[in-house]
């Protein structure tokens, strides 16, 4: 511990650091942010002590520069301000800044699963390090920044930041910064959807292209359509091709067909082959038949294959689709029938010498593809099952109709983005 620190702990309200001097005993200068490192834990430490000239601009020393705080003369005392370095421009943007980044945004409150104003932060001294400690949301807050601090000190509202997750407002300075959403992260991505329902739209696509890919393309999957676009369109251009390529392929293909033409093309030529393949073939088909609510990310092998022929093949494909309870058995691979289903706990059960025809169901209810969607929706629904497959005039399965996309075309629209899913 250095010369001056107290070991007790105290605790500092942002709006009141604000306004304290830094000084080495000789020179004084007045307090313009501080800066932390969110990526350390659950009460970040304050890194750097920052101050504005007008010759040399924003100026930074580091907080071991730090030999104590006096609240009551409102002062912070370092060893030499002449230590202080200049920051450049891309350093600065790169910095995540209490005043400037923090106080005022908007934040999601994971602890209470709310999107709501930050109102003041509140920081603990320990042993010398000034660290992020509470975020105040009340509008006691608020009452207490007014009066300068004459009023309000007593806030009801206070979350331990460890619960909360900051939004710049910008996706493209969230990027640069490179912002990490870890905690959200951890929660189901129908969740997260709800999250970010409320917020300003740029806050929404903000979160959405720093959370992990997989995480970012099922949320998107669990937004409205109208909140799915306005979040879309203000990502970066490569992301939005990343979370297209990750996201099930009927619901990338309602997506894009919102977006203008030459926008969809655009998109569709970033997609490996496979994925742009696939999107292309539900683009066919119109929005109010089953062929445009079908998902044809299926698993399909031939009737005549042993049990035990199918194990690796298998396993690598149950990577890929969300909806892996049926495989569905084709005759041959040119012309693609439908013979019959089996489920995947039959095949996980069966001896390796079994053959599929013998296992599957060959008793199926089909689809027609250019039936209509309503009709095909309430089909699923009536038949308990958990997806019914969709073919063409000559008995080619082309994909199926999940229960989770027969419950979204038949409910009300106000209740289609709670609806659960079931393959998501």
């Amino acid at each position: 511990m250095l010369p001056g620190r107290t070991q007790e702990m105290s605790m500092f309200i942002l709006s009141d650091l604000l306004r304290y001097s830094l000084t080495d005993g000789e020179h004084t200068v007045k307090l313009a942010d501080l800066c932390v490192d969110p990526t350390a834990g659950d009460n970040p430490p304050v890194t750097n002590v920052l101050w504005r000239e007008r010759s040399t601009g924003t100026l930074s020393l580091p907080w071991e520069a730090v030999r104590g705080i006096d609240p009551r003369r409102k002062r912070i005392r370092v060893e030499s301000l002449a230590a202080g370095q200049p920051l450049a421009d891309a350093d600065l943007a790169r910095a995540v800044l209490l005043k400037r980044d923090i106080l005022d945004a908007m934040v999601v409150d994971l602890q209470s699963r709310r999107a709501t104003r930050l109102n003041d932060l509140w920081l603990s001294l320990d042993e010398g390090q000034l660290r992020l400690d509470e975020a105040d949301l009340g509008s006691l807050a608020i009452l207490r920044r007014v009066t300068r601090g004459w009023l309000g000190r007593r806030s009801h509202d206070r979350v331990p930041w460890k619960y909360i997750e900051f939004l710049r407002g910008d996706p493209d300075e969230a990027l640069a910064a490179q912002d990490f959403h870890e905690r959200i992260a951890r929660l189901p991505t129908g969740e997260i959807a709800q999250l970010l329902q409320p917020l300003p739209y740029l806050h929404a696509a903000e979160m959405v292209a720093l959370l992990p890919e997989r995480v970012a393309a099922k949320t998107m999957e669990a937004m409205t359509p109208e909140r799915q676009l306005q979040v879309f369109e203000e990502l970066p251009e490569e992301r939005g091709a990343q979370l297209l390529s990750r996201m099930r392929p009927d619901l990338a293909a309602d997506l894009l067909g919102y977006l203008e033409p030459a926008a969809a093309e655009k998109y569709l030529s970033h997609l490996r082959d496979a994925a742009r393949v696939r999107i292309l073939d539900l683009l066919h088909y119109p929005d109010n038949t089953a062929g445009g609510i079908m998902t044809n990310d299926i698993i399909i092998t031939l009737a005549d294959l042993y049990v035990g022929d199918i194990d690796d093949n298998l396993r690598e494909r149950l990577k890929e689709p969300d909806f892996v309870n049926f495989i569905y058995l084709i005759d041959t691979p040119e012309r693609a029938r439908l013979q019959g289903v089996v489920s995947l706990r039959e095949i996980v059960t069966a001896r390796p010498d079994e053959r599929l025809r013998d296992l599957m169901n060959p008793y199926l209810i089909t689809i027609y593809v250019l039936e209509s969607a309503d009709v095909a929706a309430r089909r699923v629904i009536d038949s308990q099952l958990v997806a019914l497959p969709v073919v063409d005039d000559v008995g080619r399965i082309l994909g199926a109709v999940t229960v989770d996309a027969a419950i979204a075309r038949v409910a009300p629209s106000a209740w289609r983005a709670e609806a659960p899913r079931v393959f998501a």
